[in-house]
């Protein structure tokens, strides 16, 4: 096989256009803290809500900060193997390959407050903050991984298809002011809207890449590649010239979203609400690389791509830095965001120290759809303390079982939350592993969930409308 000068900058650009994709989900604080009303950071869910205080201030950088990972190969210890005769971990992608999913998906994410405050003005409730987004989801085509490991030698006359394959990154910040409104005795809608800021990009416009690999007559190997596709890149960061200052301060890349809410009280007891987020975009101008292959097709003879599992990346670099010939130039472009909504209901029980809750909710992006479904138990202990657990199924992970709770003392509260704490425990063989806890200062009116005849008594969870 013809050899060609590797470059590990290279080969991560052709790995990034390989495994670029469609745009991905968002993952606006889980599920658990749906209805979990005692808590004001509840309102991301819905901006309808508010949590019956006068007051709340999240203290810097601690307010809100939820992080959390999603494997659908069943955990990260998938895909590593010990070596023989020791605790030594190596990479080992063969449980993955032989897992029988088309596709698996690895998602990062965390999202965290930096600033954060709300206060009651009449019956309206307004909130307003800055927060940070990191996102990062890969989608493993078998057949890419299939390539990457085994090499395409065990693969001739076969067509290893990857355009399924698909990466996405960003970071941005979020500039977000929220207003939840009463209308009437029975209905509180709430809309909350956010100036984003672009700080890194990777998407993709279009991505088509398959590959053949046939003998001729005199037992040559020719490698066909069919290629057809275009990654856009921003901000992404120079390790030889990096300024924190520039990245963080650079605010060329501007876009807009909104979140719209609906919290109605069918019954004293009875409560149904609805929400649809994230509606919006975001336009990349600043230090933008567009990539795309120089050919749509290429026939390469002589390319053997023979992999080497003790250092895969040398051989496989090689070969596709010379097969798709990449080329860049700068461009701008825009990038719609993934929307979500969320339906859900609430049943308090008589004396208003319990309530079961369920909600639907979906995330959708072009062709992609996520739906959940989570069903809850609240239990207000006292005025001083409040728990949660639900069940939350999840399509590409589907058994979680979560769990918060909410200590006020005031003027402070503490809030802890999970929405699978199995996963916290055993997080490299669990499919959904997600924790979240917020420190505020909240200044409320005093419960009066002690007297349950008192048609206040839910106060301090509910939007201040009038109980009959």
């Amino acid at each position: 096989m013809k050899r060609f000068t590797f470059s590990l900058k290279i080969f991560f650009i052709v790995v990034v256009f390989l495994l670029a994709g469609n745009e991905a989900t968002q993952a606006q604080n889980g599920y658990i803290l749906s209805g979990f009303r005692d808590v004001q950071q509840s309102s991301y869910l819905n901006p309808a809500f508010a949590s019956g205080a006068r007051v709340v201030i999240g203290l810097p950088l601690i307010s809100n900060f939820s992080t959390g990972l999603v494997t659908t190969a069943g955990g990260l210890n998938n895909f590593f193997s010990k070596k023989a005769g020791s605790d030594s971990l190596y990479l080992d992608l063969s449980q993955v390959i032989n897992n029988g999913q088309a596709q698996d998906k690895i998602t990062e994410f965390l999202d965290n407050d930096f600033l954060f405050a709300g206060f009651k003005a009449g019956n309206t409730f307004i909130t307003l903050g800055v927060r940070q987004h990191v996102f990062v989801q890969t989608i493993l085509d078998r057949d890419l991984l299939r390539l990457f490991w085994n090499g395409n030698a065990d693969y001739e006359n076969q067509t290893l298809d990857m355009s399924h394959t698909a990466v996405t990154e960003y970071h941005m910040m979020d500039y977000h002011l929220g207003i939840s409104i009463p209308i009437g005795e029975k209905f509180r809608i709430g809309a909350r809207f956010h100036l984003l800021q672009g700080l890194s990009n990777i998407s993709t416009e279009n991505n088509g890449i398959t590959m053949k690999t046939s003998r001729d007559n005199n037992g040559n190997i020719d490698l066909q590649a069919y290629t057809n596709f275009r990654v856009n890149t921003s901000g992404l960061p120079d390790s030889n010239d990096f300024n924190p200052g520039d990245y963080l301060l650079n605010f060329d890349n501007l876009g807009f979203s909104l979140d719209l809410g609906i919290d109605v009280q069918v019954t004293k007891q009875l409560w149904v609400n609805a929400s649809f987020l994230n509606w919006g975009s975001v336009n990349y101008r600043s230090n933008t690389t567009s990539y795309y292959p120089s050919k749509d097709s290429v026939n390469f003879n002589g390319a053997s791509i023979d992999i080497n599992n003790n250092n895969p990346f040398d051989h496989l670099g090689d070969t596709l830095q010379q097969l798709f010939d990449i080329k860049n130039e700068p461009r701008n472009y825009k990038i719609k965001l993934p929307t979500r909504f969320i339906i859900g209901a609430e049943y308090y029980t008589a004396d208003l120290l319990n309530s079961f809750s369920v909600l639907f909710s979906g995330r959708s992006f072009k062709e992609y759809f996520e739906p959940a479904v989570s069903v809850g138990y609240t239990r207000f202990v006292s005025s001083h303390f409040s728990v949660k657990a639900n069940y939350t199924w999840i399509k590409d992970a589907p058994l979680n079982v979560g769990f918060a709770m909410a200590v006020n003392f005031s003027p402070f509260q503490l809030y802890l939350y999970s929405d699978n704490v199995p996963g916290l425990f055993q997080w490299d063989r669990q499919k959904y592993v997600q924790a979240g806890f917020g420190l505020n200062i909240r200044i409320a009116p005093r419960n009066t969930r002690k007297d349950p005849n008192n048609p206040e008594a839910i106060k301090n969870l509910r939007p201040d409308i009038k109980m009959k």
